[in-house]
């Protein structure tokens, strides 16, 4: 067959969107979000369609060429050039009787040996084809049954930055030098070329004509029509489920690469909701609600979880949501309506505000998501604000320009002493902790700059040591032997969420410090409760 017959029938490449995987906080709201907003929408075009009959194409319709259930024979080519050339181009596999929509899944790997120019930033493409079943796709064109075969390309590698060096350099491997400010990432990251190693070929089940000015846009993308307006049948390149850490770095270094070839099936139906969701995490991206890569851990949890454990979380991501949303509105109309400090433990306040300060600069510092970070901005001001009601707070126009004072019912009880008494034994346990994994970061891990060893430093004693902050406080209940002046609702919801955190921990990947810090919680709440409760009696 001439190269001709077939690039006249090629479509466009049309590569995928890739997406890298970073952060995970926030990930099961999402996901939930965006399978509703599917289910609505499918519903609601049902709803309008109905169960409508095939009828017989209008004049002037793009109508289907081939019918569900035709035989086809498969070739699939790799070449470096974008369009087909069979005389340098490899034929890597081929198929016979591959039933129109109705074949089940066939796949192969293959080994391809990369070039030297595909592994210096060259391009790669494959180039699959199609005929009917029995036509000899050698014969040249003129001999070729009209409209017998059809084809795409598409591009088996992708440029994009180089996999940034997260886990930064040692501060002290160039003799302690202390005032070089040593940054990891260059400004501009160099763009390298990743192979893709799987090859995914969807024939759509769907066979409705069209009329040719009214295409829909979520199918003309994947449609190829015939010099008269006909439609071939519908295909297209599946790499939804293709994670970019799946991606292969090229290099000198590359002798031989896997490619996973496979044909399948696809509903029609799948693949609009595969757009759909594409569309949506890209909206996300392009709003700063969510950073690129971030949809890849949401389809890892398709991926890797248990379906049972899967819808299990998703309902208790309700249950999380709306602990969350109690848990804030009680905690705000006790401060709000507080009018005593009186067996409140005002210095917790102050730390627990710092700490929460110091947990917002360390997801800033790490590239979070803007999701992630509004939700921890907006925890930092109203644990300040809480500081506001616990302490008396003025503004002065001279130096010092912010004064922090105790409130009158402060003083007057004996919560200040009992205060100041548990905030001093605190201190010669909690510096020296701090310290000690202070000097241990500095010398045993590596860190992006001094700044970020500070940071990670007050972040790894907030998640390590952070249960002892509630000592103040329960130190001021046992000597007061009361517990009537604590926010009981918001505790209480507080602890329900630390329950349902235990669940996401097993689920959602997550820094391994992270995820002790959550059971280390559940163990703190456990130990407050069963403190209060003795308390109570």
């Amino acid at each position: 067959m001439a190269d001709g017959a077939i690039a006249a029938r090629q479509g466009p490449e049309r590569p995928g969107n890739q997406q890298n995987g970073q952060q995970q906080q926030g990930g099961g709201n999402k996901l939930f979000a965006t399978i509703a907003r599917m289910a609505l929408m499918w519903w609601v075009m049902s709803y309008f369609k109905g169960n409508k009959q095939a009828t017989p194409s209008p004049a002037g319709a793009a109508a289907p060429l081939y019918r569900k259930g035709d035989m086809l024979d498969m070739y699939v080519y790799v070449s470096e050039q974008s369009y087909l050339q069979r005389d340098s181009a490899e034929l890597v596999w081929s198929q016979t009787d591959v039933g129109l929509a109705t074949t089940p899944e066939r796949t192969v790997t293959y080994t391809y040996t990369p070039s030297q120019g595909v592994k210096n930033n060259g391009s790669l493409y494959a180039h699959v084809v199609f005929a009917r079943s029995g036509v000899m796709i050698d014969s040249p064109g003129d001999d070729l049954p009209p409209d017998s075969i059809f084809s795409k390309s598409h591009s088996l590698v992708v440029h994009l930055p180089r996999r940034q060096n997260k886990t930064g350099t040692n501060l002290l491997s160039e003799g302690g030098n202390f005032t070089t400010q040593k940054r990891v990432e260059p400004v501009e990251r160099e763009w390298i070329s990743y192979y893709k190693p799987n090859l995914t070929v969807a024939l759509v089940d769907h066979f409705q004509a069209y009329p040719k000015n009214a295409i829909p846009p979520q199918v003309s993308p994947h449609l190829l029509l015939n010099s008269e307006g006909q439609q071939y049948p519908i295909f297209y390149f599946d790499e939804f489920w293709l994670l970019r850490d799946k991606l292969l770095p090229m290099n000198d270094t590359v002798d031989s690469l896997p490619l996973h070839i496979s044909v399948k099936t696809q509903k029609f139906w799948w693949m609009q909701i595969q757009q759909q969701m594409e569309q949506s995490f890209q909206l996300q991206i392009n709003t700063g609600l969510a950073q690129d890569g971030e949809a890849d851990e949401v389809k890892r949890i398709f991926l890797e979880g248990n379906p049972y454990l899967l819808g299990l979380t998703m309902a208790v991501s309700l249950l999380h949501s709306v602990f969350d949303f109690l848990a804030f509105k009680n905690d705000i109309g006790f401060w709000r309506e507080n009018k005593s400090m009186e067996g409140l433990s005002a210095r917790s306040i102050v730390i627990n505000a710092f700490c929460q300060a110091v947990i917002f600069l360390y997801l800033l510092d790490n590239e979070t998501s803007m999701v992630v970070l509004f939700s921890a901005g907006i925890g930092t001001l109203i644990e300040f604000w809480k500081v506001t009601k616990a302490m008396d707070v003025s503004v002065r126009d001279s130096f010092p320009f912010l004064i922090i004072k105790d409130r009158a019912s402060y003083n007057a009880s004996h919560t200040k002493q009992h205060d100041a008494v548990a905030m001093r034994y605190l201190s010669y346990v909690l510096y020296p902790l701090v310290l000690g994994y202070s000097i241990y970061a500095l010398v045993y891990e590596t860190h992006k700059s001094w700044y970020s060893w500070v940071l990670n430093s007050l972040v790894g004693a907030v998640y390590a040591f952070g249960f002892i902050l509630m000592c103040p406080q329960l130190y001021l209940n046992y000597k007061l032997q009361s517990v009537a002046h604590l926010p009981w609702r918001q505790m209480t919801y507080k602890f329900l969420n630390t329950i349902i955190d235990d669940l996401f921990a097993f689920v959602i990947k997550m820094p391994t410090l992270h995820r002790l810090s959550v059971f280390r919680c559940a163990a703190a709440a456990a130990l407050r409760a069963k403190l209060c409760d003795a308390l109570s009696l």
